[in-house]
């Protein structure tokens, strides 16, 4: 059986979709709630720290969780906005 990938977009909006649901989450939650594995959810937060379109903070004292910030919004609506086109012409985001 052909295994069904995700693309980076899809991740992102995974994601963002998480965070938006939840508000702040830890990384082994959004591990769980993304089904992503640890190694790479590093390189995706790392990535979405970069651009301002997450957050850490700081969670039960010193723990690290994340939000989105405002760009993390407006990018989490564009993503929808192109998922819905996609699925509209029969394509995967």
């Amino acid at each position: 059986m052909r295994r069904s990938y995700r693309s980076q977009a899809a991740i992102i909006l995974d994601l963002l979709e998480a965070l938006s649901a939840h508000g702040v989450l830890g990384p082994s939650k959004l591990t769980q709630e993304v089904n992503l594995p640890h190694v790479r959810l590093r390189e995706y937060l790392s990535h979405l720290l970069e651009r301002g379109v997450i957050r850490e903070v700081e969670v039960e004292g010193s723990r690290t969780g994340y939000e989105l910030t405002e760009d993390g919004f407006r990018l989490l609506v564009e993503l929808r906005r192109m998922k819905r086109l996609f699925d509209s012409l029969g394509l995967r985001l």
